[in-house]
Protein backbone atom coordinates (compact mmCIF):
# COMPACT_ATOMS: atom_id res chain seq x y z
CA UNK A 1 0.00 0.00 0.00
CA UNK A 2 1.35 3.39 -0.92
CA UNK A 3 -0.29 6.78 -0.66
CA UNK A 4 0.73 9.81 -2.68
CA UNK A 5 2.42 12.70 -0.93
CA UNK A 6 0.39 15.02 1.31
CA UNK A 7 -1.45 17.85 -0.49
CA UNK A 8 -3.14 20.94 0.94
CA UNK A 9 -6.86 20.23 1.29
CA UNK A 10 -8.25 23.00 -0.91
CA UNK A 11 -10.51 23.41 -3.93
CA UNK A 12 -7.54 24.17 -6.16
CA UNK A 13 -5.70 20.98 -5.23
CA UNK A 14 -8.77 18.75 -5.41
CA UNK A 15 -9.55 20.14 -8.87
CA UNK A 16 -6.38 18.47 -10.15
CA UNK A 17 -7.34 14.99 -8.90
CA UNK A 18 -8.87 12.20 -10.97
CA UNK A 19 -12.41 10.93 -10.47
CA UNK A 20 -11.22 7.35 -10.19
CA UNK A 21 -11.76 4.80 -7.40
CA UNK A 22 -9.44 4.98 -4.43
CA UNK A 23 -8.80 5.50 -0.77
CA UNK A 24 -7.83 8.76 0.94
CA UNK A 25 -6.69 10.09 4.29
CA UNK A 26 -7.08 13.53 5.83
CA UNK A 27 -4.55 14.88 8.34
CA UNK A 28 -4.38 17.93 10.55
CA UNK A 29 -1.61 20.54 10.37
CA UNK A 30 0.63 18.33 12.53
CA UNK A 31 0.29 15.42 10.09
CA UNK A 32 -1.90 13.30 12.36
CA UNK A 33 -4.47 11.32 10.38
CA UNK A 34 -7.99 12.43 11.33
CA UNK A 35 -10.03 10.47 8.76
CA UNK A 36 -9.73 7.48 6.44
CA UNK A 37 -12.21 7.22 3.57
CA UNK A 38 -12.75 5.77 0.12
CA UNK A 39 -14.89 6.30 -2.93
CA UNK A 40 -15.44 5.03 -6.44
CA UNK A 41 -15.07 8.70 -7.49
CA UNK A 42 -12.36 10.33 -5.36
CA UNK A 43 -12.60 13.86 -6.78
CA UNK A 44 -16.38 13.99 -6.29
CA UNK A 45 -16.08 12.74 -2.71
CA UNK A 46 -13.31 15.17 -1.80
CA UNK A 47 -15.45 18.01 -3.15
CA UNK A 48 -18.32 16.81 -0.97
CA UNK A 49 -16.02 17.04 2.05
CA UNK A 50 -14.99 20.57 1.02
CA UNK A 51 -18.68 21.52 0.94
CA UNK A 52 -19.45 20.18 4.43
CA UNK A 53 -20.75 22.43 7.17
CA UNK A 54 -17.98 24.42 8.87
CA UNK A 55 -18.77 22.62 12.13
CA UNK A 56 -18.08 19.15 10.72
CA UNK A 57 -15.10 17.29 12.13
CA UNK A 58 -13.38 17.04 8.74
CA UNK A 59 -13.94 20.68 7.87
CA UNK A 60 -12.53 21.78 11.24
CA UNK A 61 -9.53 19.43 11.32
CA UNK A 62 -8.44 18.39 7.82
CA UNK A 63 -5.57 20.53 6.54
CA UNK A 64 -4.09 18.08 4.05
CA UNK A 65 -4.92 14.87 2.24
CA UNK A 66 -3.35 12.06 0.30
CA UNK A 67 -4.86 9.51 -2.03
CA UNK A 68 -4.18 6.12 -3.49
CA UNK A 69 -6.08 5.24 -6.65
CA UNK A 70 -7.08 1.57 -6.63
CA UNK A 71 -10.01 -0.60 -7.65
CA UNK A 72 -10.19 -2.44 -4.31
CA UNK A 73 -10.74 0.82 -2.45
CA UNK A 74 -13.18 -0.54 0.15
CA UNK A 75 -10.75 -3.27 1.19
CA UNK A 76 -7.90 -0.76 1.29
CA UNK A 77 -9.96 1.67 3.38
CA UNK A 78 -10.60 -1.01 6.02
CA UNK A 79 -6.91 -1.99 6.01
CA UNK A 80 -5.70 1.61 6.50
CA UNK A 81 -8.31 2.23 9.19
CA UNK A 82 -7.40 -0.98 11.04
CA UNK A 83 -3.69 -0.15 10.74
CA UNK A 84 -4.33 3.26 12.32
CA UNK A 85 -6.31 1.69 15.19
CA UNK A 86 -3.57 -0.89 15.83
CA UNK A 87 -0.89 1.80 15.92
CA UNK A 88 -2.84 4.34 18.00
CA UNK A 89 -5.33 2.38 20.09
CA UNK A 90 -8.31 4.34 18.78
CA UNK A 91 -10.04 5.32 15.55
CA UNK A 92 -9.06 8.46 13.62
CA UNK A 93 -10.68 11.52 15.19
CA UNK A 94 -13.31 12.05 12.47
CA UNK A 95 -14.22 8.41 11.70
CA UNK A 96 -17.48 7.70 13.51
CA UNK A 97 -17.68 4.03 12.50
CA UNK A 98 -15.33 1.36 11.16
CA UNK A 99 -15.51 1.15 7.36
Amino acid sequence: MAFSQWWTFSEGMVASDHDDPGVYEFANDAGVVVYVGSSNEIKRRLNEHLSEDAKSCIKKNAAKYRIEYRSDYKTAERAYYDEFVRANGHAPQCNDVRP
